[in-house]
């Protein structure tokens, strides 16, 4: 590491972190503020660390900064194949195979994403992975202050439980800091629901707004589309309960149940469209990937009403509850293990000591990340093999559900009962 250069970069980020005024304006004291980007930034050189020292060269962080660095060396030889390659296809099907898991030009997009951004830190860190680390994570933080400020709207009166939700789960802070697809995906995610909300909230929505939540699904298609396809319905239904102010559940249910329908029938209309077919075939590119320490048997899908309904225990029983307490295939799993049944007990805990008090106004939001998590969980849990998958996928939307559990829970009467 260039520890100089770092230190340089890593003062101006500091400053710009407390001058922005999305960041700014937050309502986070600038201690605090500093403190939680500066957290950022440590998990981001400890996931290096960890990839690089631990799991070798070959590991998707480093390979995504060496193959920036090679774009980065396009750049200086050859601007013009640098500005247009990323959208060139050099695969004999052109630019077919957009739900394709492999040997496609729309696979390689979601990786090359990365990669170019992270070409252009290159400039800059003359291809330190710390110091482009460093200025990922710097975007990256963006998606943290949108969550809270979605959550901070909806529990005004609980902002330690909000910050440690939206910043401090462990999994999520961990895997959304390496340079990789994950924290981009938390950031798109974050730009379409917090702009989606804002919308909703003052019953307008301007040409700005709307640009940004356009370009954040545009994105999140081109990095990771079965999350998008997850997103779609939860929106529709959401934005559709608001503006028609019909029954909640009613409205979900119905968007979902019709959804659903489509997602079985629609080839028979239009047959170049198979969505379970897509899954299917998601699922075998996952298994014919080498076999991992943490790999665990998965049914194999088959592209019919029965076989995705019979495969739901499992593939929500994989998301919610692996590793399973005592089962670390390797030892690093166990402190994810930890972690994961601790928020279990949380949730547990919900039903007999949640606040009375709660605010109404979070029922369509709340809603909305019900029906979405469930359906980005099935489609983990239909597709994903192994165990350290399953833990980096799901991190990503634990501070949609931790969050309002943290927010929710009546910690008083918890320690006037526990003594805590």
């Amino acid at each position: 590491m260039n520890y100089l250069l770092f230190a340089f970069y890593l003062v101006i980020l500091c400053s710009l972190i407390l001058r922005v005024p999305f960041i700014k304006n937050a309502g986070i004291r600038p201690g605090v503020l500093l403190s939680l980007f500066l957290l950022k930034i440590l998990a981001g050189i400890a996931i290096g660390w960890i990839a690089i020292h631990i799991y070798g060269p070959g590991n998707d962080y480093w390979d995504t900064n060496d193959y920036a660095l090679e774009e980065y060396q396009l750049l200086q030889t050859n601007p013009v194949k640098y500005l247009i390659n990323i959208f060139t296809s050099h695969y004999q099907g052109g630019y077919s195979g957009m739900f394709s898991s492999g040997n496609s030009y729309w696979n390689d997009l979601k990786g090359n994403i990365v990669i170019k951004l992270v070409s252009v830190f290159n400039i800059f860190s003359l291809g330190d992975y710390y110091i482009n680390s460093l200025f990922f994570n710097f975007i990256i933080f963006f998606g943290h202050v949108m969550l809270y400020r979605l959550f901070i709207k909806i529990y005004p009166g609980s902002q330690v439980w909000v910050i440690m939700g939206c910043f401090l789960l462990p999994s999520t802070l961990y895997f959304s800091s390496g340079i990789h697809k994950d924290g981009l995906v938390l950031l798109l995610m974050a730009v379409v629901i917090y702009g989606v909300y804002q919308s909703l909230s003052k019953n307008r929505i301007s040409i700005k707004r709307l640009l940004f939540i356009l370009a954040g699904l545009i994105l999140l298609f081109l990095v990771r589309n079965f999350i998008l396809l997850a997103l779609l319905p939860a929106l529709f239904a959401w934005i559709l309960a608001a503006k028609t102010k019909w029954n909640t559940a009613l409205v979900f249910i119905s968007v979902y149940l019709l959804g659903g329908l489509a997602f079985f029938n629609i080839n028979a209309v239009i047959t170049k469209i198979n969505p379970p077919d897509i899954i299917v075939k998601k699922q075998e590119a996952y298994k014919s990937l080498p076999i991992a320490a943490t790999q665990i048997e998965l049914a194999a899908l088959q592209p019919t009403i029965k076989s995705f309904a019979s495969n739901i225990p499992q593939a929500l029983g994989h998301v919610l509850f692996l590793p399973y307490p005592g089962q670390q295939p390797v030892k690093s799993l166990l402190p994810f293990s930890f972690e994961l049944y601790f928020y279990l007990f949380l949730l547990l805990l919900l039903f007999f000591f949640k606040k009375k008090d709660n605010l109404p106004a979070d029922k369509l939001l709340m809603f909305f990340t019900l029906f979405f998590i469930l359906t980005v969980f099935l489609f983990i849990g239909y597709i994903v093999p192994n165990i350290g998958s399953l833990i980096r996928y799901r991190s990503l939307y634990l501070p949609f559900i931790i969050t309002p559990v943290l927010c929710s829970l009546n910690w008083e009467k918890m320690r006037g009962r526990f003594f805590i």
